[in-house]
């Protein structure tokens, strides 16, 4: 039997509580009215779910054998027989009844409706979580969408950026109270920025909301006038201050990694080896953590050659900014110093990034469990791709494991990330072209190296128009 609702009518009979404390009716129920949960923060002011939103308006009830004999809910019910109560569908049957419906206790019946006040409701942290790509999937499917259709679309974004995507839909759907007949919110998209700004979010996750919101109302939000003049204000109100100091000596740390217990290489632990390999691939690279995840150890992926190392992209791996220049880009990792004729030469041959994978890969393939360049090398996970929590994990430790192979203190707050600003700005004060940089750290415009990662290095080239203009004095 399915049954069809679009409100709970005001002409049905007195409702009033049972024994038990479940909502009765006060008569026996006889008709095809069910109640349902009222969802919070999509509510149109009548407890029931709008059909705008595209949420479906049936659902389905199972034979009647499978309801235990004198109307008892289910078997993990305790409440006896009551033949006279309205029938209430079980969760598993009433739509997003698990992933998107904040479970609470119906509210005392009154005047106004079914449900109490949205003030005495509890908090969203409440319940079963959120699910956003079953709560997207329900807004497809409700435009018609075929499931193979709505299965492609949903490729358009990482599961990552879904997540992400999600935290922000709840956050307004539990915060908002807008009929979707009276068109896209755009105040309450602006009172949930501003109260945003008040917890002192910064301008880049504002405009992350924006896109998240912009992908649930499937509009261009960042386009309207009054939201591209809240962020313009936002940033004015709240300038960046980028710090634009070395976050660590990267000489010291390079100094430290051709000494004990780096070296010799063939006889340091398993671990020092996995950090030090790790760590002068991001160096030499520039690459994000997630991209060095993904690398694959199978050729054609991995290519050694005489005086360098090429890792191409796995082809269903998605970059951060999956466009054709961003997925076709190869790492190139060249060989230093192949040949050392003394010493001096020999010493800083141990920075060859070409031997460290070749002895990295030589030692990990005897319990390898998988492809993956990088492997987990303990625990329970030895031998499966490593994270890209632990990758990163690994490029702090070998910093800081060379900080104190130095006798220095560890600096505080490192981040794994920052290789790619000190290996890039690094390149610059070495005489790269840009547009070399960018190529190596796929930016497609030089303003990302400029405005994000560019570090203060003491480039000479900074004080060239200073001392032009005062070598005015000079006479011609």
């Amino acid at each position: 039997m399915v049954s069809e609702y679009k409100s709970l009518q005001s002409d049905r009979p007195h409702v009033g509580s049972s024994r038990s404390g479940l909502i009765c009716h006060q008569g026996q129920q006889k008709d095809d009215k069910f109640l349902f949960l009222k969802s919070q923060g999509i509510s149109t002011g009548s407890g029931c779910l709008p059909d705008q939103m595209g949420f479906p308006i049936g659902i389905c009830v199972p034979p009647a054998q499978s309801i235990a004999a004198g109307g008892q809910e289910d078997k993990g019910g305790s409440c006896e027989s009551h033949t006279d109560r309205s029938i209430l569908a079980q969760k598993s049957l009433v739509f997003l009844a698990q992933d998107h419906v904040r479970e609470r206790p119906l509210g005392t019946a009154g005047h106004s409706g079914l449900t109490s006040s949205r003030s005495d409701q509890p908090s969203t942290s409440e319940g079963s979580p959120f699910d956003g790509m079953v709560f997207e999937r329900s807004l497809l499917k409700s435009r018609g969408f075929s499931p193979n259709l709505i299965d492609t679309l949903m490729k358009s974004r990482k599961n990552i950026t879904t997540k992400i995507y999600s935290r922000t839909w709840r956050k307004f759907l539990a915060s908002s109270n807008f009929n979707i007949e009276e068109g896209i919110p755009i105040n309450q998209i602006l009172e949930f920025l501003q109260r945003g700004l008040e917890l002192n979010l910064s301008t880049s996750t504002l405009k992350v909301q924006i896109s998240a919101l912009g992908a649930l109302f499937s509009c261009n939000i960042a386009g309207n006038y009054w939201v591209s003049r809240f962020i313009k204000a936002a940033s004015r109100s709240r300038p960046i201050h980028k710090n634009r100091s070395m976050p660590w000596d990267l000489n010291l740390v390079l100094s430290a990694l051709t000494k004990e217990p780096f070296e010799p290489l063939h006889s340091a632990s398993l671990k020092l080896l996995s950090l030090k390999t790790a760590f002068l691939v991001a160096i030499t690279s520039a690459r994000r953590i997630g991209d060095i995840q993904a690398l694959s150890r199978l050729s054609p992926y991995t290519e050694f050659l005489q005086d360098r190392v090429v890792l191409r992209p796995d082809p269903a791996y998605l970059p951060k900014v999956a466009s054709d220049f961003h997925r076709s880009q190869e790492i190139v990792l060249p060989s230093f110093l192949p040949n050392p004729s003394n010493s001096k030469e020999e010493l800083l041959h141990t920075l060859d990034v070409r031997r460290c994978l070749l002895e990295y890969i030589s030692v990990t393939d005897a319990w390898k469990r998988e492809d993956a360049l990088f492997l987990s090398f303990q625990g329970p996970r030895k031998g499966l791709r490593v994270s890209k929590c632990t990758l990163a994990k690994w490029i702090r430790e070998a910093i800081s494991l060379a900080y104190t192979a130095g006798g220095s203190p560890a600096p505080q707050n490192l981040r794994a990330h920052s290789t790619r600003a000190m290996a890039t700005s690094w390149a610059e004060r070495s005489g790269v072209s840009i547009d070399q940089i960018c190529k190596a750290a796929t930016w497609s415009s030089p303003s990302t190296f400029f405005k994000h990662y560019r570090l203060d290095l003491g480039f000479s080239s900074d004080l060239t128009f200073g001392l032009r203009v005062l070598q005015a004095i000079v006479p011609p």
